[in-house]
């Protein structure tokens, strides 16, 4: 799949529910791609949920210090000469830090040469093969990502091997959780197209008895519940996961406002008032300026409980 289409699915899902106007419109849903506080920007640039991701850095030298508050104001070329500095700490963990932060900051830098992708990926590949500690994981995720997004050509097989190794062998590290969601969407949209939708769905839904955190089963239920939208299969599919993702408590801001809207009108299409009732009241009292709140007031006056 190509990378332009495979944006696409995973940030413009366009998703039909039923035939109702207002449901069609309102039940769609908003993109969210919501370490120390220098890496926490970088790594979040990068496509990881820092919100819940927390790699264990050393720096204990001013170079990789320096590297990292590079990278957080956006000078990914002084960051590298940080980065390639440290790299000669006899600090073997701090060696293995600078050559990590060395790797990610070949990643921010614009423009990216496929020379550049390559020299990244070898460093990421090295630190992945030789060591298990937060950066050998974090080196694997980003392998898993390189060929997910960042080549001309996406390798879906590659990327998920990565990934499916990774959760494998650590399972419960921050790395392999934020790992889940991204090996769903490849397993949905791009993996084994001779699948059924359905197939593909059942196949993501797997990977939730693997997750560990409320972020990574909040990320997995939304990817799947929009999933089934997006290939127009029985609305009481999507329902389950939806309730599930707003009751880890972990959507951000707009994408909880949208999923209590989406909760709120399949519960009332599948003819549950209550439910309905209970979540569109939930969205009224949280979000008072919404452009909906006179739709939704009508709603809820229609339900007659």
């Amino acid at each position: 799949m190509k990378h332009a289409r495979l944006r696409f699915l995973v940030l413009r899902m366009a998703l039909v529910v039923g035939r109702d106007r207002w449901a069609r419109r309102n039940v769609g849903w908003t993109a969210r791609r919501s370490v120390p506080t220098c890496a926490q920007r970088v790594l979040g640039r990068l496509g990881i949920a820092v919100g819940f991701l927390s790699i264990t850095l050393i720096s204990l030298g001013s170079d990789l210090q320096d590297g990292w508050q590079a990278l957080a104001a956006y000078q990914a070329k002084r960051a590298l000469g940080h980065f390639e500095s440290a790299q000669a700490d006899a600090n073997p963990p701090a060696a293995r830090e600078a050559r990590f932060g060395r790797a990610v900051a070949l990643l921010d830098k614009q423009p990216i040469t496929p020379s550049q992708l390559e020299e990244a990926r070898r460093g990421f590949a090295e630190l992945a093969e030789n060591g298990t500690d937060d950066f050998a994981q974090g080196a694997r995720f980003f392998l898993g990502r390189i060929a997910q997004h960042h080549m001309v050509e996406p390798d879906v097989v590659e990327a998920s091997r990565q990934f499916r190794r990774l959760i494998t062998e650590h399972t419960d590290s921050v790395w392999a959780q934020t790992a889940l969601s991204r090996l769903a969407l490849l397993e949905i949209y791009a993996m084994n197209p001779e699948m059924l939708p359905a197939e593909r769905i059942a196949a993501a839904e797997k990977l939730l008895m693997r997750a560990r955190t409320p972020t990574a089963q909040c990320e997995l239920h939304y990817v799947i519940a929009n999933a089934v939208f997006f290939f127009r299969l029985p609305d009481a599919d999507a329902l389950p996961h939806l309730l599930a993702a707003e009751r880890t408590g972990r959507l951000g801001w707009n994408g909880c406002r949208e999923v209590l809207v989406q909760i709120a009108e399949l519960s009332r299409l599948a003819g549950n008032a209550a439910q309905a009732a209970e979540y569109y009241q939930q969205f009224l009292q949280e979000n008072p300026r919404d452009q909906r709140h006179y739709i939704v007031k009508e709603r809820l006056a229609a339900l007659n409980l």
